[in-house]
């Protein structure tokens, strides 16, 4: 917050509010937004650093779509193994994104909404400790709403280091399609989950591979191993079912 504060100050920001808010992510984007009072509402997290540009180029593509999603690329992508295997992954994904004529989802690190979309009504459900936003993008892509990307509205966001960081980010992605599963009984979504949880064996995975300075190609694999038993573990573990259960209800 203070280093907010400092950058208001150096650069005599007048017309920025800081708003400080507690609770789950839902809660805190909900006030945000209802606090709002622009046409747009940008979204980034505390992890990541936004390219220079990146407004300028997010207001390029809201002369033509409501909900815009940028890349993004990994910010310490040279410390360890691991930050060098999602550097990788991540280049892979954006081209993807790229590629895609619909895109069926997005995530709030880096986005930009128009805000007649949460005036109608839309929120993000404040019960979810995470993946608030997956379950904000399935609900407007059910609605009919269209998702775009524009590839130069760039962030870079900060990735896994070590083991333990590995495990609490990919027990995040897992819980977070677990807890859409269980609120929306999609099973299309929970089938596609599914397979996923192999795919860091699968050849498609080592597609993404490169030969590079950064990792092995067997440091590459050692990484979707790891992945693929923490995915196992998070999918299968009863005690992390039983609690997700309770804390979830099916939509009105």
């Amino acid at each position: 917050m203070k280093k907010v504060e400092n950058f208001q100050r150096l650069k005599g920001i007048e017309n920025l509010k800081i708003i400080n808010s507690k609770g789950k992510l839902g809660k805190v984007r909900n006030r945000g937004i209802f606090s709002a009072r622009g046409r747009w509402i940008a979204f980034i997290d505390a992890d990541e650093i936004a390219d220079s540009n990146w407004l300028k180029e997010f207001m390029k593509a809201a002369e033509t779509h409501d909900i815009i999603m940028g890349p993004g690329y990994a910010l310490n992508s040279n410390i360890s193994s691991i930050s060098k295997a999602f550097d990788l992954i991540y280049k892979r994904r954006n081209e993807i994104y790229k590629k895609k004529k619909v895109i069926k989802s997005v995530y709030t690190g880096n986005l930009l909404v128009n805000k007649k979309i949460f005036d109608n009504g839309n929120r993000f459900d404040d019960n979810f400790p995470t993946s608030e936003d997956g379950d904000l993008a399935y609900r407007l892509y059910k609605k009919g709403y269209k998702f775009a990307y524009w590839e130069n509205a760039i962030i870079y966001h900060k990735v896994p280091e070590t083991l333990k960081q590995l495990f609490s980010y990919q027990k995040k992605m897992v819980i977070g399609k677990l807890l859409i599963f269980l609120k929306h009984h999609d099973l299309l979504s929970f089938s596609r989950a599914l397979i996923e949880l192999f795919y860091w064996l699968t050849p498609n995975f080592m597609k993404v591979y490169k030969k590079n300075n950064l990792i092995s190609k067997f440091g590459f694999k050692f990484f979707g191993v790891t992945m693929t038993l923490i995915s196992l573990y998070c999918y299968f573990n009863p005690f992390i079912l039983f609690r997700l259960k309770r804390k979830i209800s099916r939509p009105k």
